[in-house]
This record gives structure tokens, sequence and C-alpha cells, in this order.
């Protein structure tokens, strides 16, 4: 509900239009520490792949250590890199 009322006012489509689907497979978190790596591994997945196979994926939680690593990896090149560009 919180959903609905916070979009009402930013997009001119009515959310509660937009279809839902019912998509098996797909990848349980299986903690409640994981949520934001969880979430944001599931939207790079989801927007880097034109069809998601997600039998594939079904291992998360044991990848979980990685994608932590990839993550940080990613911030801390991405702060590197707006340092370098401020210093030019």
């Amino acid at each position: 509900m919180c959903l609905y009322e916070d979009a009402s006012d930013a997009l001119q489509e009515a959310i509660t239009h937009w279809p839902i689907n019912d998509v098996d497979d797909l990848p349980q978190q299986g903690n409640g520490n994981d949520c934001g790596v969880f979430v944001m591994k599931f939207m790079e997945v989801v927007l880097s792949t034109k069809t998601v196979t997600w039998k594939e994926l079904k291992n998360w939680c044991e990848e979980m250590p990685t994608f932590r690593a990839e993550i940080t990896a990613n911030i801390f090149r991405a702060f590197s890199n707006v340092i370098e560009s401020n210093d030019k």
C-alpha cells in the first residue's frame, strides 16, 4: 500500500494497472542480512539480461561473499574515478 501511495504522485500511470508476473525458480534470500546486496544483484541481472534463466542463479546465498566483494570493489573504483576527475 505504501508503494501505491508513494507512486501516485510520482507517476502518470497508476501502478495498480501494472501487470504482476509470477516467476518460477527465483533466487530467494536466505537470511535477514543480505537484503541490500540481494536486491542490487537482482537488479543487475534483470537490467543486464534480456532473458533471465533463474535456475542458473539458484545458489545466490552461497555467492553472497563474492557479490559483496564485487560491489565493494565497484564502489571503490567509482569513487577513485571521481577523485581522479576532480584532481584534473
